[in-house]
């Protein structure tokens, strides 16, 4: 299983230190917190996103990994992905169609392709030829370009094919502790537990 975590756009727009140093306090949490689940998870820092690597995990395993990176501030979203390589946009459809064939049945659907490096066809290319090949050979899928059912997204970099499975949303915020400890004091009523959440996001170290 291979996750890819994307940062806060917040943490994305400070200062390059300020940034290196909130993605490596990220990088930290995440391989500490996982690890508790799975020693052998791998976590990466490149940069512009963290990458997860998760061997050998059982099915529970996995999702208690899915749960705890929702619940860690600093990531705003991940998705976990298929990493493959690729000879030209027809393999990049036969690879996707493999995924999508029995995932689009009786759905509309749109293809979304980022891209980046040097290659003879663009983002736009891809989606045409991915997007058009399911529709004529998922006989129940029908293309539909705004508010489909299912966005099939693809992300190229080089050689290599990033396909994505499933998209997870993040509580977002900053790592922790990015800011100084505070002390919360929570009553019978919801606010004070608001506020913790709230302290916790802007990377606080909330006891």
């Amino acid at each position: 299983m291979k996750l890819i975590v994307k940062l806060h756009p917040e943490i994305s727009i400070k200062s390059k230190s300020v940034r290196k140093r909130f993605t490596k306090l990220l990088e930290s949490n995440i391989r500490i917190v996982l690890r508790r689940t799975l020693e052998s998870v791998a976590v990466s820092n490149q940069w512009d996103k963290i990458v997860v690597t998760v061997e050998g995990a059982t099915a529970e395993q996995q999702q208690t990994i899915i749960e705890q990176l929702q619940r860690t501030p600093g990531i705003i979203q991940f998705n976990l992905v298929q990493e493959t390589t690729f000879t030209d946009v027809d393999d990049i459809y036969q690879q996707v169609f493999a995924i999508y064939q029995h995932q689009l049945d009786n759905k509309t659907f749109c293809v979304r392709v980022k891209r980046n490096g040097t290659h003879d066809f663009t983002s736009s290319d891809v989606a045409q030829y991915v997007g058009g090949g399911l529709n004529q050979n998922i006989a129940t899928a029908k293309v539909k370009l705004k508010n489909p059912q299912t966005t099939v997204k693809l992300e190229i970099k080089d050689d290599r094919l990033f396909i994505i499975k499933t998209n997870y949303r993040g509580i977002g915020g900053f790592p922790l502790p990015t800011q100084e400890d505070v002390l919360s004091l929570v009553s019978g009523g919801f606010d004070s537990g608001v506020a913790s959440y709230m302290m916790v996001r802007k990377g606080a170290r909330t006891h």
